[in-house]
């Protein structure tokens, strides 16, 4: 069997798109165990230039930037090279030996909320694999919204022309079915399959994470509150964080990490400015991967969370959490499970997300019950999920 992958990262700043690619080759390792096969993946990735040049040649030293950080005993991994080329995707002939391609797009990219040249430039790569005739999947992702009717047009083209769709959340299943006449299976966010190692607290202190989003810190790409919030989210921040540390520990906990200071997706900046307000503040970024930001999440009494797999981290750690919503991907993919302790950054106001977060957070071991509760459903959608992708690889039994 062998397997393209694309729209993953292994590699970067943002674990939130690194906590999917770890967490579906965790998935797949365990289908093809359960097989007692050895499945060939091949990673699909823009021609590492820059790095190749930085390297200077050495081939082994570059790919070592793109390999995940862990290996798998029933997983051989590889990679494919695509450039693009006055507009054209140009993808080695390896590509074709792929017996299905999965593209998650990062997760949440298949929409034009973040602008239409991040959604042109990755679905230019998903037609280029269906016109090879390579059979492609959507990966489990939030599918819309697409504002722009171009933008539109081309999506329901690519969704008509896959293999397999997959939506991970109930408002995706519908919106794909609305706009494509397609029908996609409803599964749930990878992530949740993410491991962990889980340690229990030493002391009786009531912790609380707090993980402040860069983005939204900085208003958007654009600078200009690009996502439409309501909620003034420093505002939020600080005052939220003000009340947290009269009673609890507070640690602020960052999901995506630069150190390029000029990159408003860079939770540091955020940090960074809340450490300065408020010292006695703890800050937790000694991780290079998901797992061990999840790890750190893990020993949490609750958390509070503006990144989408952050907030997931926590939930599938049955850790009492309270997202904070900047799209419909927050309530899809919650509302999905049954689970309503969501902030809806674009429609309440400041003082009553303060107000709700505050008071969610002071009855954390309540709020645990039901997240335990909720992530029963996830569990099991994870579970059905990996039996639909055996299936769809293998056949029926």
């Amino acid at each position: 069997m062998k397997i393209g992958i694309s729209g993953l990262l292994f590699h970067a700043g943002n674990k939130g798109c690194e906590a999917l690619s770890y967490a579906f080759l965790n998935l797949i390792d365990e289908i093809a165990k359960k097989q007692k096969d050895k499945i060939e993946i091949t990673i699909i990735s823009t021609f590492p230039a820059k790095k190749f040049l930085k390297a200077k040649g050495n081939y082994r030293t570059c790919m070592r930037e793109f390999l995940p950080k862990y290996t798998y005993k029933n997983l051989n991994i590889g990679f494919c090279f695509y450039k693009i080329v006055w507009g054209k995707y140009m993808i080695s002939s390896e590509v074709k030996k792929c017996d299905v391609v999965f593209d998650f797009t990062a997760g949440d990219s298949f929409t034009d909320i973040y602008g239409r040249r991040r959604f042109f430039v990755r679905t230019a790569l998903k037609q280029k694999i269906i016109d090879m005739g390579i059979p492609l999947v959507l990966g489990s992702q939030t599918i819309g919204p697409f504002q722009d009717k171009d933008v539109r047009d081309m999506a329901v083209k690519v969704i008509n022309g896959c293999k397999e769709v997959y939506a991970r959340d109930q408002i995706s299943a519908d919106y794909t079915l609305k706009i494509s006449g397609r029908k996609p299976v409803l599964t749930t966010d990878v992530a949740f399959a993410l491991p962990y190692t889980k340690s229990e607290h030493k002391n009786n202190i009531v912790s609380i994470g707090f993980n402040p989003s860069g983005l939204l810190w900085n208003g958007g790409y654009t600078g200009d509150n690009q996502f439409g919030l309501t909620v003034d989210y420093q505002k939020y921040c600080r005052e939220v964080i003000r009340s947290l540390l009269k009673k609890y520990k507070v640690f602020l906990i960052p999901h995506v990490l630069s150190y390029q200071t000029r990159n408003v997706d860079n939770d540091l900046i955020a940090v960074n400015a809340l450490k300065k307000e408020f010292p006695s503040l703890a800050v937790i970024d000694d991780f290079t991967t998901p797992m061990e930001v999840k790890s750190h999440i893990a020993r949490m009494d609750g958390f509070i969370a503006a990144r989408m797999h952050a907030a997931i981290g926590a939930f599938s750690a049955n850790v009492a959490c309270v997202p904070f919503s900047y799209s419909r991907k927050f309530e899809g993919l919650f509302d999905s499970l049954g689970y309503g302790r969501v902030i809806h950054g674009c429609s309440d106001t400041t003082e009553s997300a303060i107000e709700k977060t505050l008071e969610w957070i002071e009855k954390h071991a309540e709020l645990k019950k039901e997240v335990i509760a909720c992530n029963r459903l996830a569990s099991e959608k994870t579970n059905q999920l990996k039996d639909n992708l055996k299936t769809l690889l293998y056949g029926e039994e």
